[in-house]
């Protein structure tokens, strides 16, 4: 999980943009996808995350990747249990049974990582449910900030009701992978959809 100088900077900056934006003030829950597949979206999501724990006591990451796992390979957890779990059985009450919990290196603060579940045929089904606004209003009670990993535009259409529920989303665009033209098809869609972009985010830039 170590970032370098440079990089730790640049999530630095990225959490600042993110808690001062005069345009979109008071958010606390984001979610982050991006036109296509590869744009290093989860790497985003848990550099920012580890950012954002350096200053808020307890900060939930959720991998909503749920039939492609990729949070866990990041942090070296299992995902057998996890978001689609606790859709499924409709019961959050023991939320923290299905995270895995780590402590900021400088403060006691925590970061809880919530992994995928098991795979389903209904995705999308599930985070449209009522069940999962309920659950992720639970989790705002709970928790100072949230940050949800959304597969890509290319591979799902599962951000679009996710978006309705956080706060705002962000939008990574790769430079050497995205096209200008899929990039702003991306942006199109969400807008149409009904999503509060809040940013974008240039990955994979010398």
């Amino acid at each position: 999980m170590a970032k370098n100088k440079s990089s730790s900077a640049a999530y630095r900056r990225l959490r600042t943009n993110i808690e001062y934006n005069s345009k979109y003030p008071n958010v606390h829950s984001i979610c982050l996808t991006s036109a296509n597949k590869g744009s290093g979206t989860t790497t985003i999501a848990c550099n920012l995350a580890t950012t954002f724990v350096a200053n808020h006591s307890k900060v939930l990451l959720i991998d909503c990747n749920i039939n492609k796992p990729t949070i866990n390979k990041y942090f070296s957890i299992d995902s057998a249990l996890g978001l689609s779990d606790i859709l499924l059985n409709q019961d959050y009450s023991n939320y923290y049974k299905y995270c895995t919990n780590f402590k900021d290196e400088h403060s006691n603060n925590l970061l809880y990582v919530m992994g995928t579940g098991r795979k389903v045929k209904n995705a999308l089904d599930l985070l449209s449910s009522g069940y999962f606004k309920e659950f992720m209003e639970a989790m705002k009670d709970q928790f100072d900030f949230i940050l949800i990993d959304c597969p890509s535009l290319e591979d799902s259409n599962d951000v679009i009701p996710v978006g309705h529920i956080v706060d705002g989303t962000i939008l990574v665009v790769s430079l050497p992978e995205t096209e200008k033209n899929n990039a702003k098809k991306a942006l199109q869609q969400l807008n149409r959809n009904g999503v509060n972009v809040i940013g974008t985010v240039l990955n994979k830039v010398e």
